[in-house]
């Protein structure tokens, strides 16, 4: 999905709600967001796709600041609270048979992706407690785009799925997933961004939440980029698009990355993702911030 008008608010909202956050003094602060807008008045194209400008921006702000891992702190936190919950989540899951178990865990990956605490409704400054509600309300708020039953099938099907995370926290739901996927007999590869930007998971954090007890390889999607680039991505991650039966894909930005990469792809696309804008949600055909679990 390509950039629309109304993306180049959000993006430097984006923007503005880590700068109040991150521990720099006021002038470097003005600095940053001078060289964003300077940025964006150059590169600003509906050619390309939302989550290339989001990845520039914030990666000014890493430059000029300095700052390594921005929100290092509220990284490690999601990653702790999805260790937490995924084990209780996990407990309940074991109690169902095979076809709900993959639907209820599909229902929780697509839930966790709420812990993005970019987008969480709080911003930038969320409380933990406040999410482990959000999440809850959020599954039982159901899928306004539901084909689970297909997804279950093509899965059941497939002997290579590439799992491409999103975020932070999430991945610990991510595993009880590919755990799942495994009982079918699947290869499964995990697919996890070389660098911090934002909220985005890291190979490191895979190893954080242990999914390299889970998956059958991780692979380097590419850099610090959100979401995976269609510039950028990793050459791993090109040969494992080409080669696998199935993609599962979290998250919003692999939406858009996906969305215009789908033709170059010879196996199925799923992406599983909370909507964070009426934009995507219109795009699909509804209103709101939705659930989907689609094939595309």
């Amino acid at each position: 999905m390509k950039v629309q008008l109304n993306c180049a608010s959000c993006i430097i909202d984006d923007l503005c709600g880590a700068l109040d956050l991150v521990p720099l003094k006021e002038e470097i602060k003005n600095e940053i967001l001078r060289e964003s807008f300077r940025f964006m008045s150059r590169e600003f194209s509906t050619e390309k796709i939302p989550s290339y400008f989001i990845t520039e921006v914030h990666r000014i702000l890493k430059r000029i600041s300095g700052i390594e891992i921005p929100f290092k702190e509220r990284r490690d936190k999601c990653n702790e609270v999805g260790i937490k919950m995924a084990e209780k989540i996990s407990l309940e899951a074991e109690k169902l048979e095979e076809s709900q178990r993959f639907s209820f865990l599909v229902n929780w990956a697509i839930a966790s992706n709420h812990l993005d605490f970019r987008t969480v409704g709080t911003g930038y400054g969320f409380q933990m407690a406040e999410i482990i509600e959000e999440l809850r309300d959020c599954v039982s708020e159901g899928l306004k785009i539901d084909q689970r039953a297909e997804i279950f099938k093509k899965a059941k099907n497939s002997s290579e799925i590439l799992y491409i995370h999103d975020n932070v926290g999430e991945i610990a739901f991510d595993k009880l997933l590919i755990k799942e996927l495994r009982r079918y007999g699947a290869s499964v590869i995990s697919a996890l961004r070389g660098g911090p930007i934002t909220s985005d998971a890291t190979i490191k954090d895979g190893e954080i939440v242990g999914l390299q007890e889970a998956a059958s390889e991780i692979i380097l999607a590419g850099p610090d980029t959100l979401g995976i680039s269609l510039n950028e991505m990793s050459d791993q991650l090109k040969e494992s698009l080409q080669n696998v039966d199935l993609i599962i894909a979290k998250g919003q930005a692999n939406y858009y990355a996906l969305s215009e990469y789908k033709s170059k792809v010879s196996g199925e696309i799923v992406c599983l993702f909370r909507t964070k804008c009426d934009i995507v949600s219109k795009e699909l055909g509804k209103t709101g911030k939705i659930n989907v679990a689609i094939l595309l």
